[in-house]
């Protein structure tokens, strides 16, 4: 479909895009009011649904410009939260997603590699300017963002209700290292759990795994493949542990110039031997470490960042 306003470009096989190459990450993420267990506000396009009182889809609420990546000691890169751009109804929303790609694709930096993400484009303009370009492709007037409940975080680890009679599981994953190592045996785990059930798979944003359509009839037996392969229940499992995150960092990763992950488990042991001195053992902290400031563990919009 062409609204003739320059979305679509004249390209026998790519439309959109064209022959123009769109440099760097372009991420979009979707949520419910209320879940921010993806860190909705570092994504490009952040999309929230908005049901009415009967959960029936009504439309989105839209916001724009964020992202992670920075250089070190260069000023004209920095990390960025996205900024409200407003509510869309269903039928538009499509529409309006390919709206701000061409908006990006159009009037976003092509010279400098490391500014070539839409959150520059966003702060360049300011979110009313931006608006108002995506509004020209689009050709309607986005509507005010609609008011939403406050936004928690959850990492959806441990047992769910699914919401059609099975059940996921959420297996914490210690900065999303898969291993065996001695008595436990979290890549054997896995495997088991696969063979045995042949169970669908979800990478959580916080590096970890989400098992789905588990049979209640399973729980049990899931159960004791943990059990049998060395892993903590997640009762046991330190909250400082289950909130934390890491980068691959060194050795693994050719822009690191610190450790993350492999440094990670003692900084979370340290933190919570202070916690324990100081009688705020109940304390829930947000940390986060990266090898370079790129920013992959997302650890701007942490409480607490160590950045390489």
């Amino acid at each position: 479909y062409d609204s003739v306003r320059g979305i679509i470009l004249d390209h026998p096989k790519e439309p959109l895009y064209g022959d123009r190459y769109l440099p760097r990450k372009f991420k979009i993420g979707v949520t419910v009011p209320g879940d921010n267990s993806l860190d909705i506000y570092t994504n490009d396009i952040g999309v929230v649904v908005i049901t009415n009182d009967n959960g029936d889809l009504e439309g989105f609420n839209v916001m724009v410009g964020g992202g992670m990546g920075r250089t070190h000691n260069k000023e004209t890169t920095f990390a960025r939260a996205a900024d409200h751009m407003g509510f869309v109804p269903k039928e538009d929303i499509y529409e309006v997603m390919k709206a701000i790609l061409a908006a990006q694709r159009d009037h976003g930096n092509r010279d400098v590699r490391a500014n070539a993400r839409m959150k520059y484009l966003v702060h360049t303009l300011g979110i009313e300017h931006f608006t108002t370009l995506v509004e020209s492709y689009f050709g309607k007037k986005i509507q005010p963002w609609r008011e939403m409940s406050e936004w928690k975080y959850n990492d959806w680890m441990g047992w769910w209700e699914q919401g059609d009679g099975k059940l996921f599981y959420g297996l914490h994953v210690d900065n999303g290292r898969v291993i065996d190592n001695g008595d436990f045996r979290l890549k054997s785990c896995m495997r088991a759990i696969v063979d045995k059930y042949n169970l669908p798979m979800i990478m959580s944003p916080t590096q970890s795994i989400l098992f789905k359509d588990i049979k209640p009839e399973d729980r049990a037996g899931f159960e004791q493949i943990l059990i049998d392969h060395g892993i903590k229940p997640i009762e046991e499992i330190d909250p400082l542990a289950r909130l934390s995150m890491a980068c691959p960092a060194l050795p693994l990763c050719g822009l690191a110039q610190t450790e993350a992950e492999r440094i990670m488990p003692s900084y979370i042991e340290r933190m919570r031997a202070l916690l324990t001195k100081l009688d705020i053992d109940d304390e829930e902290i947000v940390i986060r470490m990266t090898g370079c400031p790129n920013g992959c563990a997302r650890p701007y919009m942490a409480e607490l960042a160590f950045v390489g």
